[in-house]
């Protein structure tokens, strides 16, 4: 079975603004990313930086429509880092996997 058919919720391709922080540790300061796709369970994401599988992190982003089903909204959620691939040489940006353990709807966008 591949990785697709194994995914509970769709990834849709979606380039939205993502601020994050790891919550252990000593990175008091949010660091700002660029949503690649997005689900009801998880997001991928670039970043500039160093990430390491297993970290827990806060993230604030937007959740699209198209990923809500309904209308855009603002979303903070706690994730664990699942997956890191290695930094691309043209950008210097590392592309990340996390899943999202809990979430809450910061503001309904119009």
């Amino acid at each position: 079975m591949g990785e697709d058919e194994r995914r509970r919720a769709p990834r849709i391709p979606t380039k939205v603004p993502v601020k994050l922080r790891p919550i252990e540790g000593t990175t008091p300061y949010m660091v700002s990313a660029d949503s690649i796709n997005i689900s009801e369970r998880g997001l991928y994401f670039q970043m500039t930086g160093p990430m390491k599988p297993g970290t827990r992190i806060e993230l604030s982003f937007t959740m699209p429509p198209e990923v809500t089903g309904s209308m855009a909204m603002k979303i903070r959620c706690i994730g664990r880092v699942i997956r890191v691939e290695p930094e691309n040489k043209a950008d210097g940006r590392t592309a990340v996997a996390a899943q999202i353990e809990r979430f809450e709807t910061i503001l309904a966008e119009a």
